[in-house]
C-alpha cells in the first residue's frame, strides 16, 4: 500500500499517512488535511512511498485541490533548499508558501453507526455539524475509532465588491460608491465601511440597489510611464553601476518578453520600480491573501515579488535578483535562509538563466561575468574628525547647512541611532549605566530618562555618579534627538523628523520647500526630496564599527544608495569620519562601485571567510552564564576528532554577550554545504539554534 509524505508548514520533516478513504488519482503537489496531535492541519504531499511496517498509519482526511498545487519542480527545489538551509523541509515551506486560505470543516457519525458511541454532549453528531464548535480531542478519538465521517475544504470565494454604476443620487451613498470606484474593489463589507468612514448598512444598501456587486478580483490595468528598453548583445551574470534610470532600462531589456521572475528584498524596492513597469504583476506579503492566493493559482507574464516568489509554480524564462547584497533578503526567523543563494538554487533546478541586478555588487557575486556601467562620480567631502574643531557637528558641516538655509534647499541629516545619546558617560570615572538584563549601556532620551531598546527596561538617571559622585555625568554619541536639537540651536530652517517609529509630514518638502530631515535609515525607503542638495553623516564610522565581518561591506553599500537619494541630482555627501582614508570611502571618491568589493574579497579569502567557503553560526542561550558555557564547549567538544582544523570556531561570547537576561555564546563552523551537514549530524539540533548564512553577529539587537 502506498503512503503520502505530507510536509506541514512547521519544523518538521515530512510526516507518513495513508491516503484520504477513497481518494485516487495523482497526490504530489495537492494540498492536504490531515490529522496531527488531536486537531486538523493542512500540509502538502510532497511524495508518496510504501507504507511502512509497523503501527498503522492513520489516513489524511481529503484533499484541498482538485489538481496539483504544486509542481513536481517546486518540490524538488523545497528538497534541495531544506539540504542547503540544514533545515526541515516544513520549515522552509511555512517560510515560502503563501497562507492557506480559510476552510471549511463538517463533521458527522458515519450513517448507519450506532448513536451510542456518541460521547455525552456530542449527540448532535448524528447530522453534519461545522467542527469548530467540538473539542478536538472528542473528534479525533472518533476519527480513530473509525466512526467520524468529515468533509474538509476551502471556503468558496464570494468574489470583491466591485462598482456597478457611475453615481448614486444620495449624496452620502454616492460618496461611498466614490469611495470604492477610486480603491477599485473591496474585500468585503467591512472594509468599505472601514475606508469610507461608514456604518456597514449603507454599505448594504448599496449592495441591494444594485449599484455595486460581487465580482471576480480585477486584473490591474497596465498604465504608468512608457519605458525603452536597454537592450544588450547577451545575458550576463549581474550588471551594477549605472543611473538609476539606467538600471530601469537594462531590466525592461532583460524583461521583454515571456514570462520572467525578478526578486526583490522589500516591498518599498519593488514598489518603486513597479511605478516604470505597470505590466508587471506584484506578489508580497503586503498583498491580501485572496490577491496572494489568486496569483499563486495562475503565475505568468512578469512577477514582481519579494522572497515567497521563489515557491510560485511556473517556469520563468529567466529570473532576476535586484540588489542582491541587500540584508533585507535576510530572514529574521524560521529557516532564517538568505534568499539569493535560494535563487540561484532555483534558478539551476529550473534551467533557466539569473541575472543580479544592483549598483553595487555584493562580494559573493563577483567571480559572475558582468557588466558594469560607469556612474555619475559622487560629490564627497570627507571631514577629518581628528582635525576639524566643532561637536556634533563641525564648523565645516555647519557652514554647509547654512549654505541649504541661504539658497533654500533641502539636507538630510543621517543618524546611526534613535533617541538623544547612545549612553551617558561620567567624566571622572568613565561609569556609564548599563541595563541589568542586557550587556548594553542605557540611551539615553529626553525628558531624562534612560532606556534599554532591547528589553524596554527603564529608569531615571543618576543625578550623580554611583561610583564617584561626580556630578559630570555626560552624554555620548549623538542620536537622532540630540542632532535635531542643535540643528534646532543653529538654523532657521524647518526640522523633520524621519525614522521607522516616527516620521514627520513631508508634504511641504515633496513640494519644493526648504528644510532639513534628520532621520535613520529608514530614509532610504521614503520619499524623493526634489530640492536635496546635502546628504550630511555627522558621525559616519556609527554605521562602519559592528561587530561582524560584512560590516564595512553594508557600509560601503549604505554610502552608494545615500548617493541615489535623489536620482538625477547629485546632492554632496558630507562624511564626518575619524578614518577618511577607510576602502569604502576611497571607492566613493574614485567613483567605482567595484573597487571596494574586490578589496574586500581578497581580505576574506585570506582569512578563509565567506565567499571563499561557507560559514554557519551555531548559537547557545541560556539564563545562566555557567550552562551556556558549558553547552558551548559541549557542542566542540562534540566535533573533536572530526572537524579538521580551521572548521570550528569558537566557542566564544556573543557580540554583545546578554540580551534580554539571556547569555549568548557563538561557534561558527566552516567548509563546503555537503562538509557542514557532515559536521551538523554529529550535533544535537535542540541543543542549539542554527543560522545557515550569518549576515549579522549581533541579529538580538534593535536600535
Amino acid at each position: 500500500m502506498r503512503a503520502l509524505r505530507v510536509a506541514l508548514p512547521l519544523p518538521l520533516p515530512p510526516m507518513s499517512y495513508l491516503p484520504p478513504l477513497g481518494e485516487e488519482g495523482e497526490a504530489l503537489g495537492r494540498r492536504v488535511a490531515v490529522p496531527w496531535r488531536g486537531e486538523v492541519r493542512l500540509g502538502v504531499v510532497v511524495g508518496e512511498e510504501e507504507a511502512p511496517k509497523g503501527p498503522a498509519l492513520r489516513h489524511a482526511i481529503a484533499y484541498l485541490d482538485p489538481a496539483p498545487y504544486l509542481r513536481p519542480q517546486e518540490v524538488a527545489f523545497l528538497e534541495e533548499a531544506a539540504r542547503y538551509l540544514f533545515a526541515p523541509l516544513g520549515q522552509v515551506l511555512a517560510d515560502l508558501l503563501p497562507p492557506f486560505p480559510e476552510v471549511r470543516h463538517r463533521v458527522r457519525l458515519y450513517p448507519g453507526a450506532d448513536p451510542k458511541v456518541l460521547p455525552k454532549g456530542l449527540e448532535a453528531l448524528v447530522d453534519w455539524q461545522e467542527a469548530k464548535g467540538f473539542d478536538p480531542k472528542l473528534l479525533d478519538l472518533l476519527r480513530e475509532a473509525g466512526v467520524l465521517e468529515e468533509e474538509v475544504a476551502f471556503k468558496e470565494e464570494r468574489g470583491v465588491l466591485l462598482p456597478l454604476k457611475e453615481a448614486h443620487p444620495d449624496p452620502g451613498l454616492d460618496r461611498v460608491l466614490q469611495v470604492l470606484r477610486s480603491l477599485g474593489h473591496a474585500e468585503s463589507q467591512a472594509a468599505l465601511a472601514r475606508a469610507a468612514g461608514v456604518g456597514v448598512g449603507r454599505v448594504r444598501r448599496l449592495l441591494e440597489e444594485g449599484y455595486i456587486g460581487l465580482g471576480p478580483l480585477p486584473k490591474p490595468k497596465p498604465s504608468g510611464p512608457s519605458l525603452e528598453p536597454l537592450p544588450l548583445p547577451e545575458r550576463p551574470g549581474r550588471l551594477n553601476g549605472g543611473r538609476f534610470s539606467e538600471r530601469l532600462r537594462l531590466l525592461k531589456g532583460l524583461v521583454a518578453e515571456g514570462d520572467h521572475l525578478v526578486l526583490f528584498p522589500e516591498v518599498s524596492l519593488l514598489e518603486r520600480f513597479l511605478a516604470f513597469f505597470p505590466e508587471a504583476r506584484p506578489y508580497h506579503g503586503g498583498l491580501s491573501p485572496r490577491e496572494r492566493e489568486a496569483l499563486f493559482k495562475d503565475p505568468k507574464g512578469l512577477v514582481f515579488a519579494t522572497y515567497g516568489g521563489l515557491l510560485l509554480p511556473f517556469t520563468p524564462r529567466s529570473l532576476v535578483v535586484v540588489e542582491e547584497g541587500s540584508e533585507s533578503y535576510k530572514l529574521p526567523s524560521g529557516s532564517r535562509a538568505f534568499i539569493p543563494p535560494l535563487a540561484e538554487l532555483r534558478a539551476r533546478l529550473l534551467g533557466v538563466p539569473l541575472t543580479y541586478l544592483s549598483l553595487v555588487p555584493a562580494v559573493e557575486v563577483l567571480e559572475r561575468p558582468g557588466l558594469t556601467f560607469p556612474v555619475p562620480k559622487p560629490r564627497v567631502l570627507l571631514l577629518d574628525l581628528r582635525r576639524e574643531k566643532g561637536y556634533p557637528f563641525t564648523g565645516r558641516a555647519l557652514a554647509l547647512l547654512k549654505q541649504v538655509e541661504e539658497r533654500g534647499r533641502q539636507a538630510v541629516v543621517l543618524a546611526p541611532r534613535k533617541g538623544y545619546s547612545a549612553l551617558l558617560l561620567c567624566a571622572d570615572c568613565a561609569y556609564k549605566p548599563t541595563c541589568p538584563n542586557c550587556a548594553l549601556p542605557l540611551r539615553f532620551h529626553r525628558p531624562r530618562r534612560l532606556l534599554c531598546h532591547q528589553c524596554g527596561h527603564e529608569e531615571p538617571p543618576p543625578l550623580l555618579c554611583p561610583r564617584c559622585a561626580s556630578p559630570l555625568l555626560e552624554p555620548k554619541g549623538p542620536g537622532l534627538e540630540w542632532l535635531w536639537e542643535e540643528l534646532g540651536q543653529r538654523l532657521s530652517l524647518p526640522l523633520f523628523r524621519y525614522a521607522k517609529e516616527a516620521k514627520d509630514d513631508l508634504t511641504s518638502l515633496l513640494e519644493g520647500a526648504p528644510g532639513v530631515v534628520v532621520g535613520t535609515t529608514a530614509l532610504l525607503r521614503g520619499p524623493t526630496l526634489p530640492e536635496l542638495a546635502l546628504v550630511l553623516l555627522p558621525y559616519a564610522d556609527g554605521f562602519l564599527y559592528e561587530s561582524d565581518f560584512r560590516a564595512a561591506e553594508r557600509y560601503h553599500r549604505l554610502l552608494w544608495a545615500l548617493t541615489e537619494l535623489r536620482p538625477g541630482r547629485r546632492p554632496l555627501l558630507a562624511l564626518q569620519t575619524y578614518t577618511p582614508d577607510h576602502p569604502a570611502h576611497q571607492g566613493l571618491l574614485e567613483g567605482s562601485v567595484e573597487a571596494f568589493p574586490w578589496v574586500e574579497k581578497a581580505l576574506r579569502e585570506a582569512l578563509d571567510y565567506p565567499p571563499k567557503v561557507r560559514m554557519v553560526k551555531l548559537e547557545v542561550r541560556h539564563r545562566q552564564e555557567e550552562r551556556a558555557l558549558e553547552e558551548a564547549f559541549a557542542l566542540r567538544a562534540a566535533l573533536e576528532g572530526v572537524a579538521r582544523e580551521g572548521e570550528v570556531l569558537g566557542p566564544a561570547p556573543a557580540p554583545v554577550p546578554r540580551v534580554k537576561g539571556v547569555y549568548v555564546f557563538h561557534l561558527l563552523l566552516r567548509g563546503s554545504t555537503e562538509r557542514l551537514s557532515e559536521l551538523l549530524s554529529r550535533l544535537d539540533r535542540r541543543r542549539f539554534k542554527l543560522d545557515p548564512d550569518p549576515h549579522r553577529f549581533v541579529g538580538l539587537l534593535e536600535d
